[in-house]
C-alpha cells in the first residue's frame, strides 16, 4: 500500500469548488441575473481570493446591475493583483465613466495604455471617454407659460436690433432682472429700453415667442455637423443681422458673404476657389485672421504642407498685432499647426514637434480638444518612438557587447546590453534566451523566467530557451514544473542533452526528498502558488483517493492509480511537495 501524507489542507466539498461557482455566475450573467452572478462570484472569491479574473468578472456583473462603485472597487482589486492584465483597467476605468468621473476614467485608461499599449479595447474606451466629457450638458426645459421671459435672451439673440444689445452689461443686467422676477416688469416700462423689449415679446416687433416650428431650424446644426471628418472643421459666422444696412454694415455682409462662399468650396473640395474667397475676405478686413487658418485648413487639404505652415505663422503674426488680442483665436492657430506636423500624409510628419505647438495652444488658451490632442499625440509618439528604434543590425552589435560583458562577469552591463539588442530587434528569441542567462547570475528569476517566456513565444520550438527555463524552475524547487518542461524540450530535441541532464537531476531531487520524510515548506509553498496545482487540489475524487491512500479505502485508491491521467495527477502533486510518501 501507498501511504501518503498531507503538507496542506485541501479542499473537500465538490460545490465549493471556485470554477464551478465561476461558470454559474457567468451563466447567471448572460441571463441578466446580477444578483445571482454577483453572489456566485463572491462564492468564488471565498474559495480562492489569489484569482483576479474573479474580480474582473464581478465587477462587470455590479456594473451591469449599475452599482458602478462596486465595480470600481474591483476593478481596481483586479489592477493590483495583475498590474499586467489590461482587463483590470478596461473595468475600472468603464465604473468610473458610469460614474461621469471622466478625468479619472482617462488616467486609468492612461495607465492601462502604459502597461498594456496596443490594448484595443483601452484605446477605445479612453477615446469614449474623452468624447463624453466633451459633450455640452443637457438643454435647459423650455419656459412655461407662466413666465414668459424664461427664453427671453434666446428670442432677443435672433432679432436684428436686439442681438447687438447682448453685449451691452446694463441691458443685460435687466433682462436678468425681468427672467428671475417677472413682477418686476411695471418698475422695468419706466426704461425705454425695456418697452422695446417687452412690446417685442408681445409680437409688437416680429418676434415669434413659440420658437421655430417643426425644429427644422434647430436640425441644420446637426446637419452641417455632418460633413466629412477627414477635412479641417471651419469656423463660421453668427448669421448677418437683416434689414437696412449702413455702408460699414454692407461691407460686413459681403466679408461674411465671401466667407460663407469660400466654406462652401472647401466642403466640396473646390479648393482654388476657396483660396480666392478667403483671400477676398482677409484683403477687404485685415481682422478677419482666423480666415487665414481656415486658408491654412485647405492648404492641408491640397498637401501643400509648407504652405500651411507658412500661412499659420502670418495669421499668427497677423492676430498677435490686434487689440485686444485674439487669444482664443491663436490657441486655434497653434493647434492647427500642430495638426499640419501630425498629420501622417506630412512627409515631414514629427510628433515631436506637433507636441510642442499643442503645448502652445494649451499656453494661450486651454481647451478640451487641445487636452485630448496632447494626450493621442503622445501616446502615438511613445508608439512610433518604439517602432523607429528597431533596427537588427546594431541589435546584433548589442548582443555581441552584451556577450564580452557576460564572459567579463559583468552582469548589469550584459542584462543592459541584451535589453538594448530585445528592443533593436524585437522578434530575436535569442537575445531574449540571453538576458534571461544574465538575470539568472544576478539571481533575479522570476525576469529570468519571464525572458524565457518570451523568447518560446517568438520561437515555440526553442530548445535552447526551454532547457533554460526548466533549469529556472529546478533552482526554484519547482520541481513538477521543471519535468514537464523538459519533457516538452525532448520531444521536440530527443537527444538534446541539456533536457536530458536536466530531467535527471529533477527526477533525483524529486525521489530524494519524497522518501526522506521530511517536509521542503518553500518548496511546497511554490507548489501551492502554482494555479495548476490548486486546480487539481480542489477536484474532489482527487481528494477522495488522497483518503483512501492515506489510510482510508486503499484498494479504491489503487484502483483509482491504475487511470493514468489520475496517477500523473498525484506524481505531480507528489513532485510539487504538496504530497509526501513515507
Amino acid at each position: 500500500a501507498i501511504l501518503l501524507r498531507s503538507t496542506t489542507h485541501l479542499p473537500r466539498q465538490q460545490s465549493s469548488m471556485a470554477d464551478a461557482c465561476k461558470a454559474k455566475g457567468n451563466a447567471a450573467l448572460q441571463a441578466g441575473e446580477f444578483d445571482e452572478a454577483i453572489g456566485h462570484y463572491t462564492e468564488a472569491i471565498g474559495l480562492d481570493g489569489s484569482n483576479h479574473v474573479f474580480y474582473s468578472n464581478r465587477s462587470a456583473a455590479y456594473l451591469s446591475k449599475g452599482d458602478a462603485d462596486a465595480a470600481m472597487a474591483d476593478g481596481d482589486k483586479c489592477i493590483t493583483m495583475k498590474p499586467d492584465w489590461p482587463k483590470g483597467y478596461g473595468r475600472k476605468g468603464a465604473a468610473l465613466h458610469k460614474l461621469k468621473k471622466y478625468d479619472e476614467a482617462a488616467a486609468v485608461y492612461s495607465a492601462g495604455l502604459e502597461a498594456c499599449p496596443d490594448d484595443k479595447a483601452l484605446t477605445d474606451g479612453l477615446a469614449t471617454v474623452m468624447k463624453d466629457k466633451d459633450k455640452p450638458p443637457p438643454a435647459a426645459p423650455q419656459p412655461s407659460a407662466a413666465n414668459p421671459f424664461g427664453n427671453i435672451i434666446g428670442k432677443l439673440a435672433t432679432h436684428p436690433k436686439f442681438s447687438t444689445w447682448m453685449s451691452n452689461p446694463s441691458v443685460m443686467g435687466k433682462i436678468n432682472m425681468m427672467q428671475s422676477n417677472p413682477q418686476s416688469i411695471a418698475m422695468m416700462l419706466q426704461d425705454p429700453e425695456m418697452q422695446e423689449v417687452v412690446q417685442a415679446l408681445l409680437g409688437g416687433m416680429g418676434i415669434n415667442t413659440q420658437g421655430p416650428p417643426g425644429g427644422a431650424e434647430e436640425a441644420a446644426p446637426a446637419a452641417a455637423a455632418a460633413s466629412p471628418a477627414a477635412q479641417e472643421p471651419m469656423e463660421v459666422d453668427p448669421p448677418a443681422p437683416k434689414g437696412p444696412l449702413s455702408d460699414e454694415e454692407q461691407k460686413a455682409e459681403d466679408v461674411k458673404a465671401m466667407r460663407e462662399q469660400g466654406n462652401a468650396h472647401y466642403k466640396a473640395k473646390e479648393f482654388e476657389q476657396a483660396l480666392t474667397c478667403y483671400d477676398s475676405v482677409f484683403e477687404q478686413d485685415p481682422e478677419q485672421v482666423s480666415v487665414l487658418n481656415n486658408k491654412a485648413a485647405v492648404f492641408m487639404e491640397m498637401k501643400e504642407w509648407k504652405q500651411a505652415e507658412d500661412t499659420i505663422k502670418g495669421a499668427i503674426e497677423a492676430a498677435q498685432a490686434l487689440r485686444p488680442t485674439p487669444f482664443e483665436t491663436i490657441a486655434k492657430m497653434y493647434v492647427r499647426w500642430g495638426k499640419v506636423y501630425a498629420h501622417k500624409k506630412n512627409p515631414e510628419m514629427n510628433l515631436a514637434t506637433a507636441i510642442e505647438y499643442y503645448e502652445k495652444a494649451q499656453m494661450e488658451y486651454n481647451t478640451k480638444e487641445v487636452d485630448r490632442l496632447m494626450k493621442t499625440t503622445k501616446l502615438d509618439k511613445k508608439k512610433a518612438d518604439k517602432l523607429a528604434y528597431v533596427n537588427p543590425e546594431l541589435g546584433l552589435e548589442a548582443k555581441e557587447r552584451g556577450n564580452e560583458a557576460f564572459r567579463a562577469q559583468d552582469w548589469p552591463t550584459a542584462i543592459k546590453e541584451y535589453e538594448d539588442a530585445i528592443k533593436r530587434d524585437p522578434k530575436n528569441a535569442a537575445y531574449n534566451n540571453n538576458l534571461a542567462a544574465a538575470l539568472c547570475k544576478i539571481m533575479d528569476f522570476q525576469g529570468a523566467s519571464a525572458a524565457c517566456e518570451k523568447a518560446l513565444d517568438l520561437d515555440p520550438k526553442y530548445v535552447k530557451a526551454i532547457a533554460r527555463k526548466g533549469d529556472i524552475e529546478f533552482l526554484r524547487k519547482e520541481y513538477h514544473k521543471a519535468l514537464e518542461t523538459y519533457q516538452k524540450g525532448l520531444t521536440i530535441e530527443p537527444d538534446n542533452k541539456a533536457c536530458k541532464d536536466g530531467l535527471q537531476k529533477t527526477m533525483r531531487m524529486v525521489n530524494s526528498s519524497t522518501g526522506s520524510g521530511e517536509v521542503d515548506k518553500e518548496r511546497a509553498a511554490h507548489g501551492m502558488a502554482d494555479p495548476e496545482i490548486q486546480a487539481i487540489l480542489r477536484d474532489p475524487v482527487v481528494n477522495q483517493v488522497i483518503q483512501d491512500l492515506s489510510g482510508g479505502d486503499q484498494a479504491a485508491g489503487q484502483r483509482a492509480m491504475a487511470d493514468p491521467v489520475m496517477s500523473a495527477k498525484i506524481q505531480k502533486l507528489i513532485a510539487a511537495g504538496v504530497l509526501q510518501t513515507r
